[in-house]
């Protein structure tokens, strides 16, 4: 779909599934963004046709973007706020299993696979530990510019 098209089917504001790195069917561990339009596509320097969308700093290319009814939107918003929350348990309860030698995203990434996780990327290891530490279930430590994390006396 062009650029044109698109604006004609789809006003700033669209809710949209974006995927800025590649498509789940390319790969499954792909990044996938809920969220709406903020501005009307255009054709980028490059030829391709793009969008901006909300909560990311680049334009996306329109084969990357499907837009979606509301009731689509806010079905996918419920579905990854509820496998969030079970893959971060899943993650508190790899910790607590092993609390010991304090826990990088690289770490996460490998236990959550063993947990049936496998499609989980760095950021998102990333993001698990840094919430899980936000809700006060672990305490950052850095060493020499390296942070892990390791299980607060509270979550034991």
């Amino acid at each position: 779909m062009n650029a044109e098209t698109f604006n004609s089917l789809h006003p700033l504001g669209t809710p949209v599934l974006a995927y800025p790195g590649c498509r789940p069917s390319d790969d499954p561990c792909c990044e996938v963004l809920i969220t709406r339009t903020r501005s009307a596509a255009q054709q980028a320097a490059s030829g391709d046709d793009v969008v901006w969308v909300d909560g990311h700093g680049a334009y996306i290319i329109l084969t990357h973007v499907d837009a979606v009814t509301e009731e689509e939107w806010e079905q996918a918003r419920v579905d990854r706020d509820a496998a969030t929350a079970a893959r971060r348990a899943a993650l508190l309860d790899a910790i607590r299993a092993r609390p010991t030698g304090g826990w990088k995203p690289e770490r996460v990434l490998f236990a959550l696979k063993q947990a049936g996780f496998g499609w989980v990327g760095i950021r998102t290891a990333k993001a698990d530990l840094e919430a899980l530490a936000a809700d006060g279930l672990l305490t950052p430590v850095t060493e020499v510019a390296i942070r892990h994390y390791e299980l607060t006396e509270a979550a034991s």
